[in-house]
């Protein structure tokens, strides 16, 4: 993972590999490809790559992206992350994500907002926190009973990485949804780029 180079005409070295894992249902998919075309409107490079393991509602599911400001050559899916995206904390158990953590990779959960500790499993790491449920709720995004977070995650990437600017995942979300739903999409995202906490400790309070 590096910093991207704002200086005109001066080849830079950004270069991150993105894991999303979340639920079936929950919209990490969706997630995913709504980054990458906000980062297409930025002229940054970008790629979504999909996973599709069990389909059923609830089972895990991974999405990943590559984004650069050179052409991409790599195509397949992600196995070492400089960002990883959590859906929820129990993900962390269930999974094997961390263990495809790079040294210095950043961490995006969302958390209910209450302190939780996770083995400690997360001290190592920068950690932004987001409660998205509550957000989705708020909104009334719901598909089946289950919120639906996608799009503030999304929002919540966007205040830990510094990048895509929160007018153009707006943007997108309105151009993917062009009614009252991609308003409140764009209102999730919104609210959860102002609501996201940067946190170095493996403990995550209100």
């Amino acid at each position: 993972m590096y910093s991207r180079n704002k200086n005109s005409g001066v080849v830079s070295t950004m270069y991150y590999e993105v894991i999303w894992v979340g639920r079936g249902g929950q919209g990490a998919v969706t997630a995913s490809r709504i980054l990458a075309k906000a980062l297409n409107k930025e002229n940054i490079w970008a790629q979504a790559i999909v996973f599709f393991g069990a389909e059923r509602r609830g089972a895990p599911v991974y999405a990943y992206n590559r984004i650069s400001d050179q052409a991409i050559k790599y195509h397949h899916f992600v196995t070492k992350a400089d960002v990883i995206v959590i859906f929820e904390p129990s993900l962390i158990g269930l999974t094997n994500v961390l263990d495809r953590a790079r040294e210095k990779v950043t961490i995006i959960l969302n958390s209910a907002g209450k302190s939780i500790e996770i083995d400690g499993k997360l001290k190592e790491y920068q950690l932004a926190v987001v409660d998205a449920t509550s957000i989705a709720l708020q909104l009334n995004l719901r598909v089946a009973g289950i919120p639906v977070i996608n799009t503030a995650m999304v929002g919540a990437f966007a205040k830990a990485l510094g990048f895509p600017s929160i007018k153009s995942i707006k943007e997108v979300i309105n151009e993917v949804w062009p009614s009252k739903i991609g308003e409140l999409n764009a209102e999730a995202a919104e609210k959860a780029y102002q609501e996201t906490k940067i946190i170095k400790s493996s403990m995550v309070r209100e």
